[in-house]
């Protein structure tokens, strides 16, 4: 038993187990509902992600507030991305106006705000725009997916085989031998969403596509986990935030979907899912 205890990581693995539980659910249940209710949960995660990337940098608290009420806008109404380019816009044009004003020099406060939506906001925007294609219901659960199995293929091949340590400055417990266990993940992922929940027939010309989308996929995954690392590491910090037991932050957990849904929604776009 205390074998077991140590591989799996005794109370915070228990943690992280239970959280996932409950996380899933809330996901299971939002894609479940879709419309209004898959928007107002993207409005929340938008938002959270965004408390905690603002606390991460010490961006000012006006700041932080203006850009979720825009970024909780930007993800309930149907307004075009055209129109919400432009009234980010707007915005980053208002807070240059109030701080030149305050005769302060924040063009990097500025320019985090303006990050923080390509970076969060668009990508959750495109997540909720994932439920209104014709097979929504099944293609929303594709960037989950990927991220979890590439997730959980990793830490498992980095537990038991894990020895070249190559992103030792950015995340010193990320292996090559994980980042291989993440492909593998990424691919079932599609895998399974071709021929499971899409229920497509096997076809070779389908199973490349498909590998070759798993293997990039699981690739773009990993790297967003890594950037992620990348900006705690900037500012000496393990984890985005503390909401999650045994995860950190919502932006800990949405580091690598973030990164992967634009992708999907735009091969979605021309019917490659």
């Amino acid at each position: 038993m205390e074998e077991l205890n140590s591989l799996f990581g005794g109370n915070r693995m228990k943690q992280r187990i239970i959280t996932a539980i409950w996380g899933i659910a809330l996901v299971t249940l939002a894609n479940f509902l879709g419309g209004i209710w898959l928007k107002i949960f993207g409005a929340l995660v938008a938002a959270a992600a965004l408390y905690e990337f603002f606390n991460l940098f010490k961006i000012e608290r006006y700041m932080l507030y203006l850009s979720i009420t825009l970024s909780c806008i930007f993800v309930l109404s149907d307004v075009n991305i055209g129109n919400k380019m432009f009234v980010l816009f707007i915005l980053l044009f208002l807070l240059a106006f109030i701080e030149s004003f305050k005769n302060r020099i924040a063009s990097q406060s500025i320019i985090y705000v303006a990050f923080s939506f390509i970076y969060i906001v668009f990508p959750i925007l495109f997540l909720v725009l994932l439920g209104e294609f014709r097979n929504g219901k099944k293609l929303i659960w594709l960037p989950y997916l990927v991220c979890w199995l590439s997730d959980t293929f990793a830490y498992f091949a980095g537990l038991a085989l894990g020895k070249r340590r190559i992103w030792s400055n950015i995340s010193p417990k990320k292996s090559l031998e994980g980042f291989f266990g993440a492909i593998v993940g990424g691919v079932l992922a599609v895998w399974f969403y071709q021929f499971g929940l899409s229920a497509k027939n096997f076809d070779l010309s389908i199973l490349l596509i498909s590998t070759a989308e798993g293997m990039m996929l699981s690739i773009v995954a990993h790297t967003g986990d890594l950037f992620a690392s990348m900006l705690k590491r900037q500012q000496q910090k393990k984890d985005f935030g503390s909401i999650l037991p045994g995860h950190g932050g919502v932006l800990d957990r949405f580091d690598s979907l973030i990164m992967v849904t634009p992708i999907i929604y735009f091969l979605a776009k021309f019917g490659l899912f």
